[in-house]
């Protein structure tokens, strides 16, 4: 089996929101190259995360590759047990087994994911552990390949005191559930949003439809 090329760019699972971004950023920052990867798993808001991944990609000179699975979802899910955040069941397990071929066919070294702590709640698929054993399998797949989380032991508001000073252009990420031409404000993920950048005691420049109650 042919091993990774140290000098081919490493895969980033991009999703425009605040942890992808900011990991972006941080890995641009630090003179990496890039390709971005974004997955359509059949989220009401995916043409807001496109759009954000796109420009995103243009700013950071990394070309974005989209991957379809909105038929593994339809397959995989009944109406019932949608839920808005993880519609998906065991979406990083599935988005993370085709990111190991992805970097087989392009020589990456790395494949990076931008859970936060915050994260681990939402099942073992965001857990520390699990990443470790994904990498481990990608490893012996893809000699000298590794799966890694660099943000995962971070909160959502000490990621963006870190990459803030990076000039990130936050207004064009996506955060919101939904799929309206501004973020809602209200949603679990814009509520997130809004309490990380008070933690973070960094302005919120994002144009939210609806005021904090």
């Amino acid at each position: 089996m042919e091993s990774v090329r140290p000098e081919s760019p490493d895969l980033l699972l991009l999703s425009g929101g605040i942890e992808s971004s900011a990991l972006l950023a941080q890995e641009h920052a630090a003179g990496r190259s890039l390709r971005a990867v974004w997955v359509d798993y059949g989220q009401r808001n995916a043409a807001r995360e496109w759009a954000a991944v796109e420009h995103l990609a243009g700013v950071y000179a990394c070309m974005p590759i989209a991957l379809d699975l909105q038929s593994l979802r339809t397959a995989f899910t009944r109406r019932n047990d949608w839920v808005g955040h993880v519609p998906l069941p065991q979406r990083n397990l599935l988005v993370l087994a085709l990111a190991v071929n992805l970097a087989e066919h392009h020589g990456a070294g790395r494949i990076l994911l931008a859970l936060n702590r915050e994260d681990q709640g939402h099942g073992p698929g965001s857990q520390p552990s699990f990443v470790q054993q994904v990498s481990d399998l990608a490893a012996g797949l893809v000699p000298g390949l590794q799966v890694e989380a660099p943000l995962i032991d971070r909160t959502k508001a000490e990621i963006i005191a870190a990459t803030d000073p990076l000039g990130i252009d936050w207004r064009r990420t996506w955060s919101c559930l939904l799929a309206q031409s501004r973020q809602c404000g209200r949603c679990p993920q814009c509520q997130a949003r809004r309490a990380a950048f008070a933690v973070a005691g960094i302005p919120d420049p994002t144009d939210y439809r609806e005021a904090p109650r």
